[in-house]
C-alpha cells in the first residue's frame, strides 16, 4: 500500500517520504534501515523471513547476513517496546521477524467522515499555501515543521471525498513536498541541537566468540578517548559507562551521569568484515538526533571508530581548530590484540588492590611488547608503576617502582607529546618522587589544556594543590574529576580524601559513604571514612572502619598502620605499638613504607620514633610526604626542628602551626 502511512504507538512512517516520526518529531535513519522497517510494518502480525528481508533490501548485491541483524538491533532500540510490553519487532527463532500487530493503517487520500466537506481553495490559496510553510523555516525548527505538516491524524471511520480529489490530492502533494524538502535540508546541513556533554555507553557486541569480549568495550573507550580530545564536549570517561551494556535504557543513564545526549551502538566482526551501527539519542526525550551504520572490511577498530567520530562531529557542525582535527585522527595502535591488553591493564588498574595493579602490570608490559610504538600503553605502565610504588598502594620500594615509572611517561611522551595521559603521568611522578612542584604543575596544566576531558589530570592534579595548601583550588580539581565520572568510586573516594584533608569532616563522611555503598570492598574508601571519623571523635566507629580495610586488604601492612593510628587517638597505645613493632620487625624483610610507621608514632605523640622514621622515609623518597602540611597527623611535629628540615627536604613550604590547625 504505497500510498498508505502507518501509525504504531507514537511513531508514524510515511513511505513516500521515507520518513518516520516520533510524536510528530523526525527520526533519522539510514535508507536500508528505512527499508527493513518499512518491509516489517507493511506485513505487521505477520511472518517476514530473513530471506525475504535479504531480498527485499539488498536485492542486486551479496551482502551478509549481519547487516540484517545490526539493523534490526538498531531499530530496536530506537523505537523501544509496545505499550503491552511486547517488543515492536519479535524474533522468530531460526525464522526471521515480527512485527507487533498494533499497526494502524491510514489511505492517504482519505479524510474524517465527520468533518464537512473543504471548500475548493483557490489557485491564490494553494500558491500560498506551498510558500508559507518554507517562508516559516526561519522562524521555526525543523522538528516543529515537519509536526505542523502531519499534526490532523485521521479517524477511525473514513471515506473518499470524490468532489474533491483532484484539490485533496494536490494539497497533500504540496504537504509531501514542504516535507521532502525540508527533511533534505535538515539531512543535508546534518546540524544537531547543540550538545555539550555526551556519555558513549558500551556498544553491544553480538559475536558469540571469546575474542569478542572486549570488542564493544574496546570501541567505546576508543571512541571516549578521541572524543575527549575536544573541548567542544564534556564526555564522560570509560569508568563512568563500562558498567552499562545490556539492559539499560540510554536515557535513564544519560540522566544518571548528567550528559546531555548518550552515543549507543552494536558492533559485530565477522571474519574480515566489522559491522557497526550506532545512534545519538537525546537525553531530555529520548529523541533520536542521529544514526548510522559501517560495513568494513579488512579494516582495524580504530579505523571505524575514527570514521564515527568523524561522522559524528560532522553532524554536530563542531567548529574544530586545526589542533583539535589532528587530534580527532590520531590513531592509538592499529593492533587489536595490543588495544584489548590496554583495555583489561586500565581495568584493573582502577581497582587500585595490590593484586589488580599487579595484574595491570603485566597487562600493559604486554601490551607494549606486541606494539613498542603504543603512547598509551606506556602510560598505562607508568601509572601502573606509579601506584606500586606511591601513597596508599605502595608494596614496591619507590627506588625500584619510580624510576621505570618515569622510564615509561618518557617512553609514552617520545612517541606522542600531545598524550593527556603520559604528561598526566610524568606529572605525578614529579610530585611524588621527584619533589618538583613546579614541573609537575606545568604537566598537569598541559595535560588539561591537551584533554579537559582526561579525569585523572584533575583528580591528580588536586593532590598537588592539597599539598601545596591550595585547598579551594583542589576543591575545583576535584569537583571536576566528579563531575566528569560521577559514578567511579575512586573519584567518589577522591573527593572525599580532599574533604578530609582539608579538615571538612561533615562534607567527608557522607561522601566516603557514598564511596563505599558504590563498592563496599574498596580499601581506600573505607580507610577516608574511617580517617573522619576518627577526627570528628568517633573513635569506637573509626577503628571499626579501620578493621574492615584490614580485613578486606589481607592485613595489608598499610591499612595495620592507620588501624595503629586510630588505636593511639583512641587511648589504645598498647595496642598501638605492638603493631608498629610488628611493622618494623616485617620491613627488615619487605617494603613496607617508612612514612606509614612514622605517621603512627606521630599518632602517639612519640616524636623520636617518629622523627626516626620520617627521616628514614625521606631517604626512601616515599610519596606521602608531600602531604607534610596537609595531614592532619603530623600536627604534633610541626614546631619541631627536625620535622621542618622535613619538610624543606620535600620542597614544600614551612607553614606556622597556626596556620595549618586553622584550616
Amino acid at each position: 500500500m504505497p500510498d498508505s502511512h502507518y501509525e504504531f504507538g507514537c511513531f508514524h512512517l510515511i513511505p513516500s517520504e521515507q520518513l518516520l516520526l516520533r510524536s510528530g518529531s523526525p527520526v533519522p535513519l539510514a535508507p536500508k534501515t528505512f527499508e527493513i522497517l518499512l518491509t516489517l510494518v507493511t506485513q505487521h502480525g505477520h511472518l517476514v523471513t530473513r530471506e525475504v528481508l535479504m531480498q527485499k533490501v539488498w536485492p542486486d548485491s551479496f551482502v551478509e547476513e549481519t547487516n540484517l541483524t545490526v539493523n534490526i538491533s538498531l531499530l530496536r532500540k530506537i523505537l523501544g517496546d509496545a505499550a503491552d510490553q511486547r517488543p515492536w519487532i519479535a524474533t522468530i527463532p531460526k525464522r526471521g521477524y515480527r512485527f507487533h500487530d498494533a499497526v494502524t493503517v491510514h489511505p492517504r487520500n482519505a479524510v474524517l467522515d465527520s468533518e464537512p466537506a473543504p471548500a475548493p481553495p483557490a489557485s491564490s490559496e494553494i500558491a500560498s499555501s506551498i510558500e508559507e510553510p518554507v517562508h516559516a523555516e526561519v522562524t521555526s525548527t525543523p522538528d516543529e515543521q515537519y509536526a505542523s505538516v502531519v499534526a490532523a491524524k485521521p479517524g477511525p471511520v473514513l471515506r473518499n471525498r470524490p468532489r474533491y480529489w483532484i484539490v485533496a490530492a494536490a494539497i497533500v502533494l504540496v504537504a509531501g513536498g514542504i516535507v521532502a524538502v525540508l527533511l533534505f535540508r535538515h539531512q543535508q546541513s546534518g546540524r544537531l541541537p547543540e550538545i555539550r556533554s555526551l556519555a558513549v555507553l558500551p556498544f553491544e557486541s553480538t559475536g558469540a566468540g571469546s575474542d569478542d569480549q572486549y570488542l564493544g568495550i574496546g570501541l567505546t573507550d576508543a571512541l571516549i578517548s578521541r572524543l575527549g580530545r575536544l573541548s567542544h564536549l564534556e564526555v564522560r570517561p570509560i569508568g563512568a559507562v563500562r558498567d552499562f551494556s545490556k539492559g539499560y535504557d540510554p536515557t535513564s543513564v544519560g540522566r544518571q551521569l548528567n550528559v546531555q545526549a548518550v552515543l549507543a551502538g552494536v558492533v559485530q566482526r565477522i571474519g574480515d568484515r566489522t559491522h557497526v551501527a550506532v545512534h545519538l539519542q537525546r537525553v531530555s526525550d529520548a529523541k533520536v538526533l542521529w544514526a548510522d551504520s559501517f560495513d568494513e572490511h579488512n579494516t582495524s577498530d580504530f579505523e571505524i571508530e575514527e570514521s564515527i567520530s568523524q561522522r559524528l562531529v560532522d553532524a554536530m557542525t563542531l567548529k574544530l581548530s586545526q589542533g583539535e582535527k589532528q587530534q580527532l585522527a590520531k590513531p592509538n595502535t592499529p593492533n587489536n590484540q595490543a588495544y584489548d591488553l590496554y583495555i583489561q591493564g586500565r581495568y584493573y588498574w582502577n581497582k587500585r588492590s595490590v593484586e589488580s595493579v599487579q595484574k595491570s602490570i603485566d597487562l600493559f608490559r604486554q601490551a607494549t611488547s606486541i606494539d613498542p610504538n603504543y603512547a598509551a600503553a606506556w602510560s598505562g605502565l607508568a601509572d601502573a608503576w606509579i601506584l606500586a610504588g606511591s601513597y596508599g598502594n605502595s608494596f614496591i620500594a619507590p627506588a625500584d617502582a619510580m624510576p621505570r615509572a618515569k622510564e615509561a611517561a618518557e617512553k609514552a611522551l617520545a612517541l606522542d607529546d600531545s598524550s593527556a595521559e603520559a604528561h598526566t603521568s610524568l606529572a605525578y611522578i614529579h610530585l611524588t618522587w621527584d619533589w618538583d612542584m613546579a614541573g609537575a604543575e606545568r604537566e598537569f596544566k598541559r595535560a588539561i589544556e591537551l584533554n579537559p576531558n582526561y579525569v585523572n589530570a584533575h583528580h591528580w592534579y588536586s593532590h598537588e594543590l592539597i599539598a601545596l595548601g591550595r585547598v579551594a583550588e583542589s576543591h575545583e580539581e576535584s569537583e571536576s574529576a566528579l563531575a566528569l565520572d560521577p559514578t567511579d568510586v575512586v573519584i567518589n573516594e577522591h573527593m572525599a580524601w580532599h574533604h578530609m584533608m582539608a579538615r571538612e569532616y561533615d562534607r567527608s563522611i557522607p561522601q566516603a559513604n557514598k564511596a563505599v555503598e558504590l563498592d563496599p570492598n574498596f580499601v581506600q574508601a573505607h580507610r577516608v571514612l574511617a580517617l573522619s571519623l576518627l577526627y570528628s571523635g568517633r573513635e569506637n566507629d573509626a577503628c571499626a572502619e579501620f578493621m574492615k580495610g584490614v580485613e578486606l586488604s589481607h592485613h595489608d601492612p598499610v591499612a595495620n598502620a592507620y588501624l595503629a593510628r586510630c588505636y593511639a587517638l583512641d587511648h589504645r597505645p598498647a595496642d598501638a605499638r605492638k603493631i608498629l613493632t610488628s611493622l618494623e620487625q616485617a620491613a627488615s624483610e619487605r617494603y613496607i613504607s617508612a612514612a606509614e610507621i612514622a605517621a603512627g608514632y606521630a599518632a602517639l605523640n612519640d616524636a623520636e620514633a617518629a622523627l626516626k622514621w620520617l627521616n628514614k622515609a625521606c631517604e626512601e623518597r616515599s610519596g606521602s610526604l608531600i602531604y607534610l602540611n596537609a595531614d592532619r597527623v603530623w600536627d604534633p611535629l610541626r614546631s619541631n626542628p627536625g620535622f621542618q628540615i622535613c619538610v624543606k627536604r620535600v620542597n614544600l613550604p614551612l607553614l606556622a602551626d597556626e596556620s595549618v590547625k586553622s584550616k
